[in-house]
Formats: C-alpha cells, sequence, structure tokens
C-alpha cells in the first residue's frame, strides 16, 4: 500500500520543492497574469453587450478557460493555469448532444455574461440556482465557470475542478471531516466554503492564500508524489461516495477500454494465435491506471484508427506487471469480432467516453470506464450484436441490458421573437386586469410575509388557493377537508411547514421536497404541490411565473416541450422537478419578456405562455427545413455571410465569387443559385472556356436540315443558353431565375456578353441583337452568378467595364469550415489538427510572398474519410504540383512549405491528466 508523508511534511516539501523554485514562482506569477487578461476582457464584453454588439464569439473565448496552445493563443482566447478546455467548445458540446445547434450558442453566452455580471456583485445563490437549472446550462460544471469569478472576485470565490476537490478531500480525510467538495454548477457556493475551510487549516503550515492554494493542489495531484499516490489515499480514507455530477476519474471503475492502432484483419489475426494477448500501455496515465486493474475486469477493444470503433470484448487475464517504463498485462478474447462494431458517433451521447475516444494516439492506451457509464455502452453494444448479452451480464447490475423507453418526438421549433411581438401587439399588456392581480398578489404577500404566518387561519388562506387570481390550483378538497377538521396543533404545523418552504433556510428544492413527501414529518394533508407553488408565486413573484402545475395540458411540461425545452428526468422528486421546470421556463423567456416597472416579468411570462399554447394549437406543423437552413447547413457558412450574399445580388443582380482554387467557390455559387431560385429547374450552369463565344451564350446561326433548302442546309438564329433562360424568365415574372457561370474569367468576356454589357447595367431597357436583329432585354428576376480563380493570371485581364456591373465577394480559405466540417464527419483530431493548423501555417507563408491569391484552398481536405494516409496524398499528388508550379523561379520554397505543413503532423498523445 502507497503511505504519504503527513500533511505538514507534505506542504513543507511544497514549499521547498516547487514554490521556492524558479518553476513555482513562474507559476504563481501566472494568477497575476490570468486575472489581469480575464478582467480587461470582462469589461470589455460588459461594454460592447451593452452597446447592443453581439459578444457570444467573445465570452466563450475570453471568459472560459482555454488551455495554452499556439491554436488558442492565436485565436485570442483565455489561456489560464485552469484549462479546462483543449479547442473550441462549439462543436463538443453540440457533439455530445448539450447544445442542439449553432444558433443556441447566442442565447447560452447572454446567460453565461449575465451570471457572471451577477455574481460579480455579490454571491447570489438563486441566480446561481436559476442558471444551473436551466436547459441552457447542460454540460457546464463549476470548473468552466469558477476560474472566471475566482479571477474577478479572488476575495469571494476559490477555483473548483478537479485538482482542488481531489486535494480538499485528502486533506477532509486525514483530519476526519465529513464535508465534500462538489462539481456540480449548484454547489459551487457550498463547494467555495468548503475550500476556504480547507485553506483556512492549511495557513498555519504555510499556505499563504487562495494562490498559494491553488499551487498547492496542482502540485499535490500533478507531479508524481501526489498525483497517483493522493488519489489512492483519498480512496482509502473517504467514506463518503464520490459526487455522481463529478464525472473525474477517480469515480468507481466498471471496466476498462484499450485503444491501439488495432483492425479487424489484426484483431482477427490475435484471436487465431489463442484467445489470449499481451498487450503494453506505454503512457504514465495509463500505467498508473492500471494499478486498480484486477483479473477478471471487462475490457472493451477499441480500434483508435483508421475507423473508430469497439470492435469487440475481452477481460484481464492476469494482474499488469511493470516491465521497466512498460506495464504489461494479458487480456482474454471473450468475443469474435462484433458483427457491427460500434462505431464513435454511438458513443457520443456519454460525456467522459466521448471525450477519452476524441484522441487517436499512435501506441496503446488504457482509460477507464466510469461505472455509471458502463450500462448505457453495454446496451449499445448488446443492441447491435445480441449474441453478446451473456458476456456482458455478469458485469452489470440486474435489469441494466433492459431497453430504454424510446424518446419523446423532437419539439417544436419556434421563432419566439416573432411570437413576443405578436402577443405583445394583441394583448394589450399590461392591462387592467394585470394591475389588479397585481394588487392582489402583494396584499397575499403581506399575510404570508414571516411575521404574519404565526396568525394564518384557514379563513385568511383560502382565497390563495380557492380564487382563480394569479392563476388558478385547481380543485382541492383534501386540503378543505384538512381545515375542517384540524385543531390547533395541526394548524401550527400547517404555518410551521408553510413557513419553512416559503422563507426556510438552504435550497429551495429540498424544502418542497420534504414538504411534498407524503412519509416526511414536515407534510400537511392536502398541500399539495399546486398549493405550495401558487403560495412561491405570491411571495417571490420575481422568480415564479404562477404555472402551479407541472403535469397536465396547461402544465409546465406542456410548456417546455411547446418551446422546445428538454423534458426533466422522471427520477426526480416532485419539489425539484416543479422548481427546475419553472426556472427553464423563466430563464427561456427571461431576454424576450424583461417586465416593466410596475410589474414582474413573470407576469408577462405566464400570460404569454397561456396565450401562445392556444395560438399553437391551431397552427399547422412547420417544415422541416427552410431554404436559408439548407443552405447554411451545406455550406458551412454563416447567417451573416449568406444575408450579404444575397444583398449584394438583390443590388446588381450579377454577382461574382473569387478566390484561390479550393475554397468552395463552385460549392457555394450551386447552393446559393439553388437558393435563390428556389428550385432546381429554375438554375442553369455553364462554364466558360476560351473557344466559348456568343453565338453559344447569346445567340448564333446553327445549321438545320432541310431538304428543300441548297445543300440540303438552312442557318437560322437559336437562342443560347442566356437568351433562352431569359425568355423562361420572361414567362414566368414572378420566379427568379438563375444562371451561374463557372471560371467566368476564361473567357473572352467582352466578345461572350456583346451588347449584353449594357443590359446588365440597365435591366429595364432593350437592345437590338445584332444577328437576329430582335430586341432583348434582361429581365429582372434573373440573376447571374459566376466564379472566378484568382490564382488565373487571367483575372487581371478582366474588363474594366465588367468589374464595374458585378459585385465581386472574396472567397479565402477558411480553416473554421474545414475544421467544423472533419469534427461532425468523426475524423480523428489528431488528423483534423494537422490538416487545420497545416493549412494555416502554409497559407500564412504564401501570403507574404506571392500573396493570398495563391493560398491553398480548405476544400483539398474536405474528405469524410480523411486520415494520415491521404493526407499524405493530397499533398503529394494534389497540392504540390500547383506549389510546384506556382514557385516555378523559386523551387526552394516548395520545401520549405512542406516542412510548415509536417510541422503539425500529430505526434504521441499524453492522456495522463
Amino acid at each position: 500500500m502507497n503511505v504519504l508523508p503527513p500533511l505538514p511534511e507534505l506542504v513543507a516539501q511544497f514549499l521547498q520543492r516547487f514554490i521556492h523554485q524558479p518553476a513555482g514562482q513562474d507559476h504563481l506569477a501566472r494568477y497575476a497574469t490570468d486575472a489581469a487578461f480575464l478582467r480587461a476582457a470582462f469589461e470589455d464584453i460588459c461594454r460592447r453587450a451593452d452597446a447592443g454588439e453581439d459578444v457570444t464569439e467573445r465570452v466563450l473565448m475570453k471568459l472560459l478557460p482555454h488551455r495554452d496552445t499556439p491554436y488558442n493563443r492565436q485565436r485570442g482566447a483565455w489561456t489560464t493555469l485552469w484549462a479546462i478546455i483543449n479547442r473550441e467548445i462549439q462543436p463538443w458540446f453540440q457533439s455530445v448532444g448539450w447544445v442542439p445547434d449553432a444558433a443556441a450558442w447566442r442565447d447560452i453566452a447572454a446567460h453565461l455574461l449575465r451570471l457572471l455580471r451577477t455574481l460579480e456583485r455579490s454571491p447570489q445563490p438563486a441566480a446561481l440556482e436559476a442558471f444551473a437549472a436551466s436547459p441552457l446550462s447542460r454540460g457546464f460544471r463549476a470548473g468552466f465557470l469558477s476560474p472566471a469569478l475566482h479571477a474577478l472576485r479572488p476575495d469571494l470565490y476559490l477555483a473548483v475542478n478537479a485538482r482542488s476537490r481531489r486535494t480538499a478531500h485528502f486533506c477532509l480525510a486525514l483530519w476526519g471531516e465529513s464535508r465534500e467538495v462538489s462539481v456540480g454548477l449548484e454547489h459551487y457556493l457550498e463547494a467555495t466554503a468548503t475550500l476556504r475551510f480547507v485553506l483556512e487549516r492549511l495557513k498555519p503550515l504555510g499556505v499563504q492564500d487562495a494562490n498559494h492554494f491553488d499551487a498547492f493542489c496542482h502540485w499535490l495531484c500533478d507531479r508524481k508524489l501526489g498525483g497517483y499516490l493522493a488519489r489512492r489515499k483519498v480512496e482509502e480514507l473517504e467514506e463518503a461516495p464520490g459526487d455522481e455530477a463529478g464525472g473525474e476519474p477517480d469515480e468507481e471503475i466498471g471496466a476498462w477500454v484499450v485503444r491501439n492502432m488495432l483492425s479487424k484483419r489484426n484483431f482477427r489475426a490475435e484471436i487465431r494465435r489463442g484467445r489470449r494477448s499481451t498487450w503494453t500501455a506505454l503512457q504514465r496515465g495509463s500505467r498508473e491506471w492500471l494499478r486498480d486493474a484486477e483479473p477478471g475486469d471487462l475490457v472493451f477493444l477499441y480500434q483508435a484508427s483508421p475507423v473508430r470503433e469497439v470492435l469487440g470484448l475481452g477481460k484481464l487475464a492476469s494482474e499488469p506487471a511493470s516491465v521497466g517504463d512498460e506495464t504489461r498485462f494479458e487480456v482474454e478474447f471473450l468475443t469474435d469480432v462484433l458483427a457491427q462494431p460500434i462505431p464513435l458517433s454511438a458513443i457520443q451521447a456519454h460525456s467522459t467516453l466521448s471525450g477519452m475516444m476524441m484522441a487517436s494516439p499512435r501506441s496503446g492506451m488504457v482509460l477507464p470506464i466510469r461505472a455509471d457509464e458502463l450500462p448505457p455502452l453495454a446496451r449499445l453494444i448488446r443492441d447491435r450484436n445480441p449474441e453478446v448479452h451473456e458476456v456482458l451480464a455478469p458485469y452489470l447490475p440486474a435489469g441494466a441490458l433492459l431497453p430504454e423507453p424510446s424518446p419523446p418526438h423532437a419539439p417544436r421549433v419556434l421563432e419566439l421573437a416573432a411570437w413576443v411581438d405578436e402577443w405583445r401587439r394583441t394583448s394589450g399588456h399590461p392591462d387592467d386586469t394585470d394591475l389588479r392581480e397585481a394588487a392582489q398578489r402583494e396584499a397575499w404577500a403581506r399575510m404570508l410575509a414571516p411575521e404574519a404566518l404565526g396568525t394564518l387561519t384557514p379563513e385568511d388562506f383560502r382565497p390563495v388557493y380557492q380564487l382563480g387570481v394569479l392563476g388558478s390550483a385547481g380543485p382541492l378538497p383534501a386540503l378543505n377537508r384538512f381545515f375542517l377538521e384540524a385543531g390547533e396543533p395541526q394548524l401550527a404545523h400547517f404555518r410551521a411547514t408553510l413557513r419553512e418552504v416559503l422563507h426556510g433556510e438552504g435550497r429551495l428544492e429540498q424544502r418542497l421536497d420534504r414538504a411534498l413527501d407524503r412519509d416526511s414529518p414536515a407534510a400537511v394533508k392536502g398541500l399539495s404541490e399546486p398549493v405550495l407553488m401558487k403560495c412561491l408565486a405570491v411571495v417571490h413573484p420575481e422568480r415564479f411565473l404562477g404555472i402551479h402545475c407541472y403535469e397536465g395540458d396547461t402544465g409546465k411540461a406542456r410548456m417546455m416541450e411547446m418551446l422546445g425545452l428538454p423534458p426533466l428526468p422522471d427520477s426526480l422528486p416532485v419539489g425539484t422537478r416543479a422548481v427546475r421546470s419553472n426556472d427553464a421556463l423563466r430563464e427561456a423567456l427571461a431576454h424576450h419578456l424583461p417586465g416593466t416597472a410596475d410589474l414582474p416579468p413573470t407576469q408577462a411570462m405566464r400570460r404569454f405562455l397561456y396565450w401562445l399554447k392556444a395560438r399553437l394549437d391551431q397552427q399547422p406543423p412547420p417544415k422541416e427545413l427552410d431554404p436559408a437552413e439548407r443552405f447554411l447547413h451545406t455550406t458551412s457558412l454563416r447567417r451573416e455571410r449568406l444575408e450579404e450574399l444575397c444583398a449584394l445580388l438583390e443590388h446588381r443582380r450579377q454577382l461574382i465569387l473569387y478566390g484561390p482554387p479550393g475554397t468552395g467557390k463552385t460549392y457555394i455559387a450551386r447552393e446559393l443559385a439553388r437558393y435563390q431560385a428556389g428550385a432546381e429547374t429554375r438554375c442553369e450552369r455553364v462554364q466558360f472556356h476560351p473557344a466559348y463565344s456568343y453565338e453559344d451564350f447569346v445567340e448564333g446561326l446553327r445549321p438545320q436540315v432541310d431538304a428543300q433548302a441548297p445543300g440540303g442546309l438552312r442557318y437560322e438564329y437559336r437562342p443560347g443558353i442566356l437568351k433562352s433562360l431569359a425568355e423562361r424568365a420572361q414567362a414566368s415574372p414572378t420566379e427568379r431565375f438563375v444562371l451561374l457561370i463557372d471560371e467566368i474569367n476564361r473567357g473572352a468576356l467582352p466578345r461572350v456578353f456583346g451588347e449584353l454589357l449594357y443590359l446588365l447595367e440597365y435591366r429595364e431597357e432593350r437592345v437590338r441583337l445584332a444577328g437576329s436583329g430582335d430586341f432583348f432585354e434582361l429581365p429582372t428576376n434573373l440573376y447571374l452568378i459566376g466564379t472566378m480563380n484568382s490564382a488565373d493570371r487571367s483575372i487581371a485581364q478582366i474588363d474594366v467595364a465588367l468589374r464595374r456591373r458585378f459585385h465581386f465577394v472574396r472567397m479565402d480559405p477558411d480553416a473554421e469550415i474545414l475544421r467544423r466540417n472533419l469534427l461532425k464527419w468523426d475524423v480523428a483530431p489528431d488528423v483534423c489538427d494537422w490538416a487545420v493548423q497545416g493549412l494555416e501555417a502554409v497559407n500564412a507563408r504564401i501570403a507574404r510572398s506571392p500573396g493570398r491569391e495563391f493560398c491553398i484552398g480548405h476544400s483539398f481536405f474536405m474528405d469524410k474519410d480523411l486520415d494520415p494516409g491521404r493526407v499524405e496524398r493530397i499533398w503529394r499528388h494534389d497540392i504540390a504540383p500547383m506549389l510546384e508550379d506556382c514557385f516555378y523561379d523559386s523551387p526552394q520554397v516548395v520545401p520549405e512549405l512542406r516542412a510548415l505543413f509536417d510541422a503539425a503532423r500529430p505526434g504521441p498523445v499524453d492522456m495522463s491528466e
């Protein structure tokens, strides 16, 4: 058994070996640097938000803690000692289903900023509880927000994360204290109080302040002296179970995932050689985890590349043994290669697993699977491979392999702002009814105040739950009977319970749960959820909406479904469910209904929700995906970019997309043409080339077989593609028609367009065509979209008159589009990083000389099956020849660019943290 030195000796070693050394001094200096950056960013974001600017990206990058990497530094993220985010939070949270789509991030960022501004002034438990209960906080734990709060107000808050939690549990266990530190966001203030208690106990030993304490946590958990040993010591001393919401790797381990550069063929070869095989763990983290492994533990054999998926199941056949810097262990195979291996996309719903599986190391790695996450993963494998049921059953609780209930139907998607605007126009809010309800609420609030509850009588209380003012609580015969039969002791008990729920200490959900639990001493017969929720709406109108029931056609669950909010788990206690559903509705409407000077916003929210339900019950279901959403989804462009392209196209009706090769110009132009026309049949495409002529584009003589004509042929003018489409547009003036001209600069443009150069500017006029003599005009419902390669030297020859008649939009290589798509396609993160970072480095060099027109487009790497081999082939056969042509006079530049690209090539992955 590993034994640590006594705590005073540990602190002395920390001071001597770390804090008093240069590395420790540099570590302490980072706290001031991180806090200064955060304070400046916070004040700047507040100013911008108050001015009405969209600060979504700034909030996510500059107020959340990011790991110190070149990529994060380059984009200006807050790189801090408390790092929890490696690259970008958006694709991470969307891939595991915590955030439904990219549009939700604006609301999430607004709520994050509002919470930080609130807590920066003073600790407000109600604000924190409301945010934690909101669907917008899904996936957020104390480790995301506590660094910013600690940097803003170190006198009030401490950073709560895996290190501080583990260190606190270690110290508390040594002292015999029963306190806990939770990383759940709703428990952050209690966790801070516990950490401050630990800090005060450590001060006599030499830990001076909050920064010293955080450095001690870092040293104890990250150094060999403290990391693994401290975790084992905590497990020996702690009696209380771990925090279920923490998700830290020191939770109870249910199985192991062994990841290697394994393939189906290699796996079958291993099985043919025997039912056992010896494996090796090289990484420090893997070796430390295996110290907890025991023979018989379940093992998932996971293929890390090129297709990431669980291939089979095994078990540890012997205790892992250390051999030098390696740990060797023997695996006995329990299955052959699974008929239906489980890909990463099927595992994304499990937070810890998805985080572990995102890496793709070059050597074997062992990572734990938490016991609470083992049943869902086992069900995934069993559902696809029923033959493994008997293999999995001994490792799972009884009934764990039973199928989960089917998920509910997808919720309705609402344009909430438009509905709120319509309600404001038609409702007359606030009206006389609102003012009367507000006056009645104030009178009842005085009656339910702490000092008045001692004399509350049933006659006083009956109007509160019997009248429909502030929402109906429904028929309550049990409560009426209780008041008829109750004596003074029972009424005193009723008053005490009501006082505890409305004005007691501790978390409101827990107080409400006790009052609604029939077996609790605090329960009062007939004092049900609707009654207590209405009383809370009377006493705390700033928080509670006045929708008193959770279930039913007009309950909070129905309202949440109506707004598209995710349902709450059925396992929640009644009181917790009632409060959290109320808070979720309030948070969803807070941005749209801020309230008035005389009335709380919740009063407007309640009226709006009832109005909206009545309206939606009469509305047909919305379309699955509108054209704009389809365009944004297929092109990965942002909505602002689409709006800009549409505005330019509406202005002149002619638009050219230009840029380096591989930037998606043709693809985007094709999708833009489809979006503008609204149907594929109203789009035509043509590609210009040096032989393309006016006769092909507008009109020209074409031979026709005619036996009566001399020579058997006659010649007549036939319309070209533009004239034919223009005639169709004139015949359907209410529809839009689009002509897409690819590689527009490769044709002799003045010759191809001819007299149409005049009509491009003056759409309302007509000209006589030189050939047929017909009058011709370009209808206003005909749009032209062209594409142009800026690396082609012929771009300099574009006629000035033509330039003046088209809007030109530059399309540059976009590494963010590449990253988002590769992550969406489950490309290995190290391959994604290689392609993205290598592309950025090469383009930065090319932009200096010969110029950004010759940069490499991101489309070269837009491959759903991208792997290291494909990256190498793309460079060798697609990009390198283009660079050799570009740098024909400077051939030494091509190896330099290759070296820059290879600098981003993935190396060994250290998952020790």
